[in-house]
């Protein structure tokens, strides 16, 4: 499972990525991609959080949200499967389904970092 520890720069963020296309509905289809959000813990495995906006299509676009499946795997080749309804739009909705990519590390920052590797100072003629 993927853990979550604190470091000089925050809290280290493991995420996947999902994509894809939903469902054809009405003759048209949309796209979606998004990144999962934190792990949520579950029974010694786990599972994720997601939300996201698919792209126009048709005149309009879907938002969706939801949770994966549990873990598929462990380590940083494990993945989820999800399967979802978008919201209604345009008086129908769509599915999205598939399986994220392996684990995408990023890191949390609590702020910025500026790190000046040398200061020379000059005298400025009057």
């Amino acid at each position: 499972m993927a853990k979550v520890k604190q470091g000089d720069e925050g809290p280290v963020q493991f995420k996947h990525r999902m994509e894809g296309l939903t469902t054809r509905v009405q003759g048209h289809q949309h796209a979606f991609g998004n990144l999962t959000d934190l792990f949520i813990p579950d029974n010694g495995r786990h599972r994720h959080n997601f939300r996201g906006t698919t792209t126009t299509a048709d005149g309009h676009r879907h938002s969706y949200s939801g949770q994966t499946g549990l873990n598929i795997g462990n380590g940083p080749n494990h993945f989820h499967r999800f399967s979802i309804q978008t919201n209604v739009a345009d008086g129908h909705r769509h599915i999205i389904s598939g399986r994220t990519t392996g684990l995408i590390r990023l890191m949390g920052m609590l702020g910025h970092k500026l790190i000046i590797e040398k200061v020379i100072r000059e005298r400025v003629k009057k």
